[in-house]
């Protein structure tokens, strides 16, 4: 795999002054982000109870830009959500350069009386910090209920003290490390904290993880989980990430060696309108700025969603990589330091593709010290159609999707529609995720949810 120069300028030299890989790859993340979001037109504000269909068309456009503020639903900003440090659950030291990845957390947002417990699993690369989960934990506590957001298994944070086997992907591994955290969860939450029964959410890879942690459940009946809701799951997990790869790919010409011009074009747009004020801050004023100064094109956000994609692998890759001494990004002889430079394994993780990741990580890790598992059963163990008569036979499974959601084919739509009937509730248009506030969604949400 040769090492081509990705990142220059003000994104790579974050790293040479000693920041934390994660924050690292996150700026160049969030900058792109923004600068590839264009603003829709606003629709007339409507009453805030009534419903109106998502604006955005385009699939990809919608992912980039999410939500409009005229169709957001009206979620409640005084939800009790705590913060809660957990003991590890594996034993191993903590290298230096991953210490910002602790201690191991979980969100609760706990009613004052008794009610169901949901347990929310966060997409790719999410904590229980993150936005999504703080959106999904609002809408379903104005339902009465007691949530609790947990960390991705694709985290760092998760890696380093709940995965057993720190090198995610492997989804017999990961779902067992998720359903162990929830076990050491509910042990761990106030004992006058009255819980009726436990319900199961998960959104994007976190989605496609609760449907084989309630599969996984069903043999173990730790939980007996009454009700669990997929939003935006993928289908086959190896065929939506080799999509995202393909949105890199083909929507940027030169593909991954066009990177360094594409970045420093972004990056002086941005900070053109800046020119001359104070310094650069990432902060809510800067993104609404920057998404209302910036146009366009759809291939430019297509590109922009496989870059984050991209970029939350190099993240989970390098951290893989650490934690299991494989030595293919950081030589394993080599212990980087909280202050060391990351500039060179920022640069090679980031050329990874998904398919480089089953093959010179995931594969290699579990086919030593005995172990096992051939490339085809590794990519039929994410695959929600090897439980497929289990989703068509409980009522109690749903999935919320949007047709033109990017990590979804034609063929992975008509699997949802004929497995899940009538508890698939597939909307026309609304990307991946993007249409996670508008009012149909949270409305569809909570009636799922209601007693």
């Amino acid at each position: 795999m040769s090492h081509l120069p990705i990142l220059r300028g003000s994104a790579a030299s974050c790293c040479r002054r000693g920041m934390r890989f994660a924050a690292c790859i996150t700026v160049v993340g969030v900058l792109l982000l923004t600068a590839a979001c264009a603003t829709a037109p606003e629709p007339a504000t409507p009453a805030p109870d009534t419903p109106i269909a998502y604006p955005i068309e385009d699939g990809i456009k919608a992912t980039v830009i999410g939500t409009p503020p005229a169709v957001r639903a009206d979620l409640p900003e005084d939800v009790p959500i705590k913060m809660h440090a957990l003991a590890p659950l594996v034993e191993r030291p903590v290298p230096p350069v991953l210490e910002y990845a602790t201690p191991l957390q979980y969100a609760l947002a706990a009613q004052d009386e008794a009610a169901p417990l949901v347990f929310v699993v966060a997409g790719t690369g999410g904590t229980a910090a993150g936005q999504k989960c703080n959106v999904i934990m609002r809408m379903l506590y104005a339902e009465g209920l007691h949530v609790v957001c947990l960390p991705s298994p694709t985290s760092v944070q998760f890696m380093l003290g709940a995965a057993p086997h720190p090198m995610p992907g492997y989804m017999p591994a990961d779902v067992t490390a998720l359903h162990a955290l929830m076990r050491a969860v509910r042990a761990d939450l106030p004992a006058n904290l009255q819980i009726d029964g436990y319900d199961l959410v998960g959104y994007s890879l976190g989605a496609t993880e609760a449907a084989f942690v309630a599969f996984l459940d069903e043999q173990k009946q730790q939980f007996n989980f009454q009700r669990v809701l997929l939003p935006n799951p993928s289908v086959r997990l190896w065929t939506s990430v080799r999509q995202m790869d393909a949105l890199l790919e083909q929507n940027l010409p030169g593909g991954v060696a066009s990177v360094p011009s594409f970045v420093a074009a972004l990056l002086a747009d941005l900070r053109q309108p800046y020119a001359g004020k104070r310094p650069l801050r990432i902060n809510q004023e800067f993104l609404y700025r920057a998404i209302l100064a910036q146009q366009a094109e759809h291939e430019q956000m297509a590109a922009v969603i496989g870059l984050v994609f991209r970029l939350a692998l190099a993240n989970m890759a390098f951290a893989a990589d650490v934690l299991t001494d494989a030595g293919r990004i950081v030589p394993s002889w080599l212990h980087l330091s909280a202050i060391d430079s990351l500039e060179p394994y920022l640069l090679a993780s980031f050329e990874l593709t998904f398919a480089d990741y089953v093959e010179e990580f995931l594969l290699p890790y579990w086919n030593s010290d005995g172990r096992s598992v051939t490339r085809r059963q590794l990519l039929a163990s994410a695959d929600l159609r090897s439980i497929g008569d289990w989703l068509a036979a409980n009522d109690n499974v749903a999935v919320i999707t949007s047709a033109d959601d990017p990590i979804l084919n034609p063929e992975a739509l008509a699997f949802l529609r004929d497995t899940f009937g009538e508890r698939a509730h597939i909307f026309p248009n609304g990307g991946h995720m993007g249409n996670l506030q508008a009012r149909l969604f949270v409305r569809q949400v909570q009636q799922f949810f209601d007693p």
